[in-house]
């Protein structure tokens, strides 16, 4: 798929359905991705924080690349201690919620990642979160390199992407060659939940961020969260079992994050330019 194509379906899920806001309060974009049950509250929020640890505690300016509305809480302790949040999306749905949120303390700019209207090295520190991989698959080096081009000499560019060799998609490959083919389509389609619309996503393998390796001081590629929101679901009970089985995970990506970050379905890649 083009560039052109994948914004579009990405712009159009979200202005029409992702952002839109449920009777329960939430996105439709949470309600269908996340895990949104109380076993797992404590483990979302402080994967979320994790970014924290890579940010300055200050600044000018953090450019949050893709920022949907700035839905979950812990998205607005990132620019807590900056002048200014710049939220880049190309969704006005996005950007009107996340006004709402930051008032004059953000900027809110209409665009695409591939193209920021923003001066080279303007921002001071730079989150992108679930955004790199809803890129065409080939334009998603240009859209990281726009990214280190608008920021300072020494920020650091903390991007959340994913893992397509996670352990999930392993087990699922292994099942196809072990399993019979109808019993395969059986369990694809009892546990997909497609987005209505299609949403365009293509994540490289995690060696593919080698490229960028030349350009910069440093690159880190950390355990972000392990599971999806739909896999949790499936895998981990709601009940005070699952709740210290979502600790459990938090402390193996803590002190085993190697082997978290090649297993885990989200990786983060903290970049320092």
């Amino acid at each position: 798929m083009d560039d052109a194509l994948a914004e579009q379906s990405v712009r159009s899920f979200y202005d029409d359905d992702g952002w839109t806001i449920t009777e329960a309060g939430r996105t439709a974009d949470a309600e269908r991705f996340e895990d949104l049950r109380g076993c797992a509250a404590d483990y979302v929020a402080a994967c979320r924080r994790k970014v924290l640890r890579h940010l300055p505690r200050s600044g000018e300016r953090l450019l949050d690349a893709g920022s949907g509305p700035v839905q979950f809480p812990e998205y607005l302790e990132y620019s807590a201690g900056f002048d200014r949040r710049v939220c880049v999306d190309i969704s006005r749905r996005a950007l009107d919620e996340a006004e709402r949120k930051l008032g004059q303390h953000g900027e809110y700019v209409l665009a695409s990642v591939l193209e920021l209207p923003l001066a080279s090295a303007s921002v001071d520190a730079i989150v992108s979160l679930h955004t790199i991989y809803h890129v065409a698959a080939d334009r998603q080096a240009d859209a990281v390199r726009e990214l280190l081009r608008v920021a300072k000499p020494g920020a650091r560019v903390v991007v959340v992407y994913a893992n397509p060799d996670r352990l999930s998609m392993r087990i699922r490959s292994w099942a196809k060659k072990l399993l019979p083919g109808a019993v395969v389509e059986r369990l694809k389609r009892r546990s997909a939940k497609q987005p209505d619309a299609p949403l365009y996503y293509h994540a490289h393998p995690l060696g593919w961020w080698q490229q960028f390796e030349a350009e910069l001081s440093r690159v880190e590629i950390l355990p972000w969260r392990s599971l999806t929101g739909e896999s949790s679901r499936r895998v981990i009970p709601n009940n005070p079992a699952g709740k210290m089985a979502f600790r459990l995970m938090l402390g193996v990506e803590d002190h085993v994050p190697g082997l978290a970050t090649r297993l885990g379905a989200y990786p983060m890649v903290v970049m320092t330019k």
